[in-house]
């Protein structure tokens, strides 16, 4: 696969737990999607502040030094970070944003915890209308019921990948209870902002890739795949063939010392893109 000079990528992670394998292999292949020429942001997503460590923060910089990645724009320290590019710095951007979305006809408002929705359908009358955006300790929602299957070009996969957004990811949350907006909506704003045109992500991604799809259009920022192509990768696993997940404990790549071989990190990516 060839990169453009013009590639521009964004190494994206949140900072709820050490980073292991696969968010590294993540890393490794936007770099090799960027090239030489293009450039590299570093965006660290860190709206779910009751997960946010500060050391969860300080390994990103580590395993970023570690992989041998010169990030081009964005934060270049913790402390840096914290005074410039925190996502609290343009929480204005994504409110702005919302507060498009109420003209789509699909936004609502659901006061339902996660007990009634598990039951399998809305209880309070949100569908119909019923409970005012407005109100206190509602999230709003996006209804996926009448969405058309999206269709997801891929860098990789000449056929694309196809999802159903209702079924991958039903009425997903677009702003919480507590008014924060979801990471769906902020990740649409912030590749706006930073003019990220190429993304890398795991498939496992595919229903969030499809959600930002339709939000880049309903908040008013035009066809997301106009704007940015997307690789979608596989995952790498654990041995037990799970894929790898901070919140399932998976072991971080900065406190594994020699046993950390980034050349074979390299050597999988190299499949992924067919070098």
């Amino acid at each position: 696969m060839e990169n453009s000079s013009s590639n521009i990528v964004r190494l994206a992670p949140t900072p709820s737990g050490y980073l292991h394998r696969g968010n590294a292999a993540n890393f490794v292949l936007n770099a090799a999607l960027a090239g030489e020429a293009g450039r590299i942001w570093l965006r660290i997503d860190d709206l779910d502040r009751a997960r946010f460590r500060e050391e969860y923060l300080e390994d990103i910089f580590r395993v970023v030094k570690l992989l041998g990645i010169k990030v081009t724009d964005g934060p270049s320290s913790p402390q840096d970070f914290h005074a410039r590019w925190s996502q609290e710095h343009r929480m204005k951007n994504y409110l702005s944003a919302l507060d498009q979305l109420r003209a789509s006809g699909l936004l609502f408002a659901c006061p339902c915890s996660r007990k009634e929705l598990a039951a399998g359908r809305h209880q309070h009358g949100c569908l119909q209308g019923k409970v005012s955006l407005e109100a206190e300790n509602v999230a709003w929602r996006i209804n996926t019921r009448d969405l058309e299957p999206v269709l997801i070009p891929d860098l990789i996969a000449p056929e694309g990948f196809t999802v159903d957004l209702h079924a991958a990811m039903p009425d997903f949350v677009v702003r919480k209870k507590d008014g924060r907006p979801s990471y769906q909506p902020a990740c649409v704003v912030d590749d706006v902002l930073f003019g990220i045109n190429t993304v890398g992500r795991g498939q496992d991604l595919l229903p969030s890739t499809a959600a930002q799809a339709i939000l880049s259009e309903m908040m008013g920022f035009g066809d997301l795949f106009q704007r940015i192509r997307f690789l979608h990768h596989p995952l790498i696993t654990g041995e037990d063939g799970d894929k790898l997940s901070k919140s399932a404990g998976a072991e971080g790549v900065s406190g594994l010392g020699p046993a950390f071989k980034p050349e074979v990190l390299r050597a999988t990516v190299n499949g992924w893109i067919g070098k």
